[in-house]
């Protein structure tokens, strides 16, 4: 493990001396005292509000007697923007944003003598409702696109308000969620989360699911991920980016939401912030639950003897926990911050089902009927703490970043399932347990550099390490004694390593309208899955690389073009490595695979976008070829009991296009439109598989914002996925309808909401899958539809900075959760 070390830190310094040598380039159109001389007007675009930059505003160059437009840009995500080159003449300057007041700068003059103006930081108003002193909430850019992501602000999400990340997720572009809320993006599973650009301890769906929708401020989509970020996952990373205050003084944030079958939750978050340091403690509490009918039809092969099992009941799943947040941000210098952050926490999985079985083979069609009693509880507590520290040099993109966190999560999981005969008598019943901790260390070093034409250098090294240990135990019912007794041959205790240490470099320039990022890294990986008392023993000693490009063409100030291509990596989790059986109930049994190869992942993507006043088209091409495709497969283990594991069952490759149109169709509506079609295909299988796997795939959303007056906000969202498929089987189609309701009862302090999820009662599930010797159809019917309710305080104290400096209070109260509505 030592000499990867060596060799990672020394090439770090070796890019970073190498950075240095660039950095004394001219720094062309780049703001500050390094800017170049040629002929151009330049700024930054700030919300007088906060202090923040604003991104995509509209900055267009008039002639000064004619009116007429010239020319113009957009500003980027740091706020800045240049409009060059400029003839010499008399102009005058003009910037616009939606929800904001136009900002108009008078009198502009170019001359061969003065051929550069400096107009600094230009401020700009949320614009004001006419003889009212409060503030309108502004309705912000629903989606954003930015080099290398999607940025989607959630603030004006009714229907998901009273839920979690899950839930906001559902109206999200690129994005599918099925009736059980599993996430899936562009079509895939393994995808990365991280909260507030680190990664979550806890997997992915279980951390979205622990997430309330009321404390995100927006979600990052990033499907084509530079150099930069961690490789892992097939189809991208969702990041969770949580609202917290940038304005002076105290503010405060509550929500309280109930809905049927007991779903209960609530949030607080207080923030302070002043000068010398920032500072927040937040806590919340959530839980939901899903009832429904579950459907099945199992049938095995043995010989010539067909076995069948018939299974139907009820079934009830719930989820929950609570999370504790804190941390403070202290400004050591005008340079120099160093901040700490804390959080605990506890989740928790249920599920119960009471179920009728029918078996019955071809030579005895007489059906042997039994019921079933199943539970499940999986859960546990996390801790979770944070270091970083940031060194700013000369100019905002100049500095040195340390990140640095360590995690541990407990996990306990029992399943209990139990078989009766018709007269009650119970005939076979086992309990599986999996207990053991796992820990995440992290530690990042980066720095970023200004480069030419307002480029950035980067480079950085990462260390991230994991442990845990599983304990597994198998009980079994005894008839004799009418007791459970252990199986010692099922006892396994299993202990997993990864160590994984990167060296990556990223840089982004621009060439007149045309934006351009690079990155490349390395990474070394050691793994190691060991069997205790066992000389079983599983190793991975590996270099990876991964390459990524990202391009972009302003073609006038409200169009771009946008390309990309990135090398990715989706490593097997620990329980798909573990070479034991499992039982989950009478019928099923899990067996891990420490074979497994990981998967490696080429995409492409091109897209383009368009603003046309309040209205946004997007349009986006994607290519996603994966090798070593890993998916859960069965096949027969023994009559009536079904094996499943992990193979790579081939390579795949997923084609298609999005589009995404924001429109405001009236004064009263504006609704946005998503779809994605693709093709999906899996081929060089190997022979025991379906062969010649493919299907054609869409999903649509129709999302709707009815504006009835000031107070009352209404809501209505379609989602359809079309049907899909796997290596082994098909799943059918799925619809829901979504309606929510908002009411201002306190303009910018208090409101309320109600929800309806899955209003037209359509969202069943149906799942058929068959290979050698098997096959098996299942279908779920959850309740609905399902009714929510939650309402929401904000309490402000605080005042922000105006142009010059000084302090001053906000009209009305601007909100600190990202102006909702």
């Amino acid at each position: 493990m030592l000499r990867p070390a060596k060799i990672v830190v020394t090439l770090l310094l070796v890019v970073i001396h190498t950075n240095s040598i660039f950095a004394q380039a001219p720094q062309g159109g780049r703001m500050g005292a390094g800017m170049s001389a040629s002929t151009g007007i330049y700024g930054k675009v700030l919300d007088k509000a906060t202090g923040a930059p604003i991104q995509y505003a509209n900055i267009m160059l008039h002639n000064l007697n004619s009116g007429e437009a010239i020319t113009g840009t957009i500003s980027d995500e740091s706020g800045r923007f240049n409009i060059s080159p400029v003839r010499p003449g008399n102009y005058f300057v003009t910037i616009k944003f939606m929800g904001f007041n136009e900002l108009k700068i008078d009198s502009l003059t170019i001359t061969m003598a003065t051929p550069t103006a400096m107009l600094g930081e230009l401020y700009i108003e949320a614009a004001t409702v006419a003889g009212e002193s409060v503030v309108v909430e502004r309705e912000r850019t629903t989606m954003e696109y930015k080099i290398d992501k999607k940025v989607i602000n959630v603030g004006q999400d009714i229907t998901s308000s009273s839920g979690t990340a899950v839930e906001v997720l559902e109206n999200v572009p690129s994005i599918q969620v099925d009736i059980e809320g599993n996430v899936e993006l562009r079509g895939s599973s393994n995808f990365t989360v991280l909260i507030d650009n680190r990664p979550s301890i806890l997997d992915g769906n279980e951390a979205l699911q622990t997430i309330p929708a009321s404390t995100i401020e927006n979600i990052e989509i990033i499907t084509n991920p530079s150099a930069a970020y961690d490789p892992d996952g097939v189809s991208g990373i969702i990041n969770i980016i949580t609202k917290k205050s940038k304005l002076e003084g105290i503010s405060a944030i509550a929500n309280l939401n109930a809905g049927m079958l007991g779903q209960l939750g609530g949030d607080i978050l207080l923030n302070y912030r002043n000068h010398k340091y920032t500072t927040y403690i937040s806590a919340a509490y959530n839980t939901r639950a899903f009832e429904g009918q579950d459907t099945s039809m199992s049938r095995t092969t043995v010989g010539d003897t067909i076995y069948s099992v018939g299974q139907q009941g009820d079934r009830r799943f719930s989820h929950g926990g609570y999370r504790l947040r804190t941390g403070i941000d202290l400004n050591l210098s005008d340079k120099d911050v160093l901040g700490i952050k804390l959080s605990y926490g506890s989740r928790g999985h249920t599920m119960s089902s009471n179920n009728t079985f029918t078996e019955f083979t071809n030579f005895q069609p007489t059906p042997y009927l039994s019921t079933s009693e199943a539970n499940s509880d999986r859960g546990g507590s996390y801790y979770d703490f944070g270091g970083n520290y940031e060194h700013q040099f000369n100019g905002p993109t100049h500095r040195l970043e340390v990140n640095g966190s360590y995690s541990i999560r407990g996990s306990e999981d029992e399943s209990t399932t139990e078989q009766f005969d018709i007269s009650g008598n119970q005939v076979s019943g086992r309990i599986t347990a999996e207990d053991g901790p796992t820990s995440r260390g992290r530690l990042e070093i980066k720095y970023e550099q200004p480069f030419a034409n307002e480029g950035k250098l980067e480079a950085g090294y990462q260390f991230r390490t994991g442990t845990s240990e599983d304990a597994n135990s198998l009980k079994i019912w005894d008839s004799t004694t009418t007791d459970y007794v252990v199986v010692n041959s099922y006892a396994f205790d299993t202990e997993y390593r990864r160590d994984i240490q990167s060296l990556y470099s990223v840089m982004s320039t621009n060439v007149g309208k045309l934006g351009i990022q690079g990155g490349f890294r390395a990474e070394y990986t050691f793994r190691d899955i060991a069997l205790i008392d066992s000389t079983d023993d599983f190793q991975i000693d590996r270099w990876d690389y991964f390459p990524s490009i990202h391009l972009s063409y302003n073609i006038t100030p409200t169009q771009k073009f946008m390309t990309s291509y990135s090398r990715r990596i989706d490593r097997p989790r620990g329980w798909f490595l573990e070479p034991f059986e499992t039982w989950s109930d009478a019928y099923n049994v899990r067996r891990g695979n420490p074979g497994l190869l990981p998967e490696y992942i080429n995409a492409f993507e091109a897209g383009y976008m368009k603003y046309f006043g309040k209205n946004m088209l997007s349009a986006e091409l994607y290519a996603r070829q994966t090798t070593n495709l890993v998916e859960g497969v069965q096949s027969v283990y023994s009559e009536n009991v079904i094996l499943h594991t992990f193979e790579n069952v081939g390579n795949s490759l997923s084609v298609g296009s999005e589009l995404s149109l924001r429109f405001m169709a009236a004064a009263w509506w504006d609704f946005n439109l998503m779809g994605n079609l693709y093709h999906y295909e899996i081929n060089d299988q190997p022979a025991s598989f379906n062969q010649d796997i493919q299907s054609n795939n869409w999903s649509l959303r129709f999302n709707n914002n009815f504006t009835v007056n000031r107070k009352l906000k209404l809501q209505l969202n379609a989602m359809y996925n079309s049907p899909s498929v796997t290596a082994q089987g098909e799943r059918d189609a799925m619809f829901f309808l979504n309606a929510g309701a908002r009411w201002n009862i306190i303009e910018n302090k208090l409101s309320a909401s109600i929800n309806v999820r899955d209003l037209l009662d359509t969202g069943d599930h149906e799942f058929t899958s068959q290979g050698d010797g098997w096959y098996r159809y299942q279908s779920s019917d959850r309740v609905a539809p399902i009714i929510s309710a939650s309402i929401k305080y904000n309490f402000n104290n605080y005042r922000s900075k105006d142009r010059n400096g000084s302090l001053e209070p906000v009209a009305g109260g601007d909100s600190p959760e990202g102006d909702d509505f």
